[in-house]
Order: C-alpha cells, then sequence, then structure tokens
C-alpha cells in the first residue's frame, strides 16, 4: 500500500515536470511568433566595440561621483602633491592614477599627470590625456600647445601644427608657440610659411638668439643667402663672440 502511494506521488511529479516545460516552450513559441510578427529585433551580442569607453565619457561631470570618492580621490591627489614636491614622480604618478581611479573628474589631476609624462618623454601617454582634456575644455590654449608639443615630439607634424594653428586664434601673444608652428611647417617642407611664422615669433620675442639663427640656417635653406648675411651681420653685433654666427658668416 505504502509502495503504491509513492509510485503515484513520483507519477504526479513527473506530470507536473512535464506540464512546466510544455507552458514554458509555448510561452517561448508565442514570444518568437511574435517577434517575427511585429519584425521587432532582439539585441545582438555585445561587442567590444559596445562598452568601449569614449573620451568624453571618460571625465565626468564631479555631480557624478560618489561624496565617499571625491573624498578617497582628493586625498591621492595630496599625496600626489606631496610626492611632486619632493621630486618623487615615480609617487606622484601613482598618486594621480589612484586618484583619478576614485574621481575621475579631476581635470587638476589629467593635467599634472600629463605634464608628467611629457616631462618623462611619454608622450603617447601625454597625448591620451590631454586629447581627454580638449573634449572636456576644448578652448584652453595650455591643453591645446601641450597636445601639440605631444604630437610634434611623436613626429605627427601635421596633426600638431593644426592644433598650433587652433591656440593661436585663442592666443597670439606668446613667441614660443609660433616658433613651434613655424618648426612644424618646417618639418613639413613649408619652408616660406615656416619663415614667415618664425619671424611672427621675432616680432614677440626680438633677441632671442635661437630663434635669430634658427631664421637665418631657413634663410640659407630657401636660397635667400643676402637675407641670411644681412640678419647674422645685425645678430653678432649683440652676440661678438659668437662662433655659430662667425662659421655661418664664412660659408656664405
Amino acid at each position: 500500500m505504502f509502495e503504491s502511494a509513492l509510485i503515484i506521488i513520483g507519477l504526479l511529479v513527473l506530470i507536473l515536470i512535464f506540464l512546466r516545460h510544455w507552458y514554458l516552450y509555448e510561452k517561448i513559441s508565442a514570444f518568437g511568433k511574435m517577434v517575427l510578427k511585429k519584425g521587432l529585433k532582439l539585441p545582438g551580442k555585445i561587442s567590444k566595440a559596445d562598452i568601449e569607453v569614449t573620451v568624453e565619457e571618460m571625465i565626468p561631470d564631479e555631480k557624478e561621483i560618489n561624496v565617499k570618492l571625491l573624498s578617497k580621490g582628493d586625498s591621492f591627489y595630496k599625496k600626489a602633491a606631496i610626492a611632486l614636491k619632493h621630486g618623487d614622480n615615480k609617487d606622484a604618478e601613482k598618486y594621480f592614477i589612484q586618484c583619478l581611479a576614485m574621481n575621475p573628474s579631476k581635470i587638476d589631476a589629467y593635467f599634472k599627470l600629463a605634464m608628467l609624462y611629457l616631462n618623462n618623454e611619454s608622450f603617447s601617454k601625454a597625448e591620451l590625456i590631454f586629447r581627454k582634456l580638449i573634449q572636456k575644455i576644448n578652448d584652453d590654449p595650455i591643453y591645446l600647445s601641450n597636445l601639440a608639443l605631444a604630437l610634434y615630439q611623436q613626429e605627427k607634424f601635421d596633426e600638431a601644427k593644426g592644433f598650433y594653428e587652433k591656440v593661436l586664434q585663442i592666443d597670439s601673444s606668446r613667441a614660443g608657440r609660433w616658433y613651434s608652428l613655424a618648426n612644424c611647417n618646417h618639418q613639413l617642407g613649408e619652408i616660406e610659411l615656416a619663415i614667415t611664422n618664425l619671424n611672427k615669433a621675432l616680432e614677440l620675442d626680438g633677441n632671442n638668439l635661437d630663434y635669430l639663427l634658427t631664421l637665418a640656417h631657413w634663410y640659407v635653406d630657401a636660397d635667400k643667402k643676402d637675407e641670411a648675411k644681412g640678419l647674422l651681420m645685425a645678430v653678432i653685433e649683440n652676440y661678438p663672440g659668437n662662433e655659430e654666427i662667425k662659421e655661418m658668416m664664412l660659408q656664405l
């Protein structure tokens, strides 16, 4: 009698399992028919591109960050500042990265980390951060000029030229920026434009010997020997003992 009851219970359990599977199958089948009928699209597989963080997303607004994380980020930022003050660039880099892991909205941390990379000649890393910064603030001449420098050091002269031109549209008062643009022009074979822009640098810093000697060399490159000689004769009056000027004059 007891064994018969167990058999009956077992059969009932099997029937319930069968009914549940049948119900689920019918439900899924009905959903599939609805999709086909209405032309709905099910989400495909997630690709790497779907989950890749864009440059714009890398620097959120501070209001999007949890208050506790902001506090932790500030703590790491202070440690980085102390490390910088003591000349410990490795620790400074580590703390800036930890700061940004906690608070990815910290603009100053990005900037100082990027400057560390520039000074350490890690130009590709500096480029990446300055690109992020100009996505957030696209009219800052310091960010733009440092991005241009990072690009120039990687011999990406055409791109560097474009950013220097943008910088000078915002602020044309610094001789060094005209000089940097002129160097981009020269690297790209735009010798006349290089001379023009270097003269603009000299309008702002007329006694800069590096600029003057560079201009003399470029005059020679452009087969403008008379201009080169006239420039060198004027320069040597202020630098009578300069051997480079004397040697150049002998070659003209």
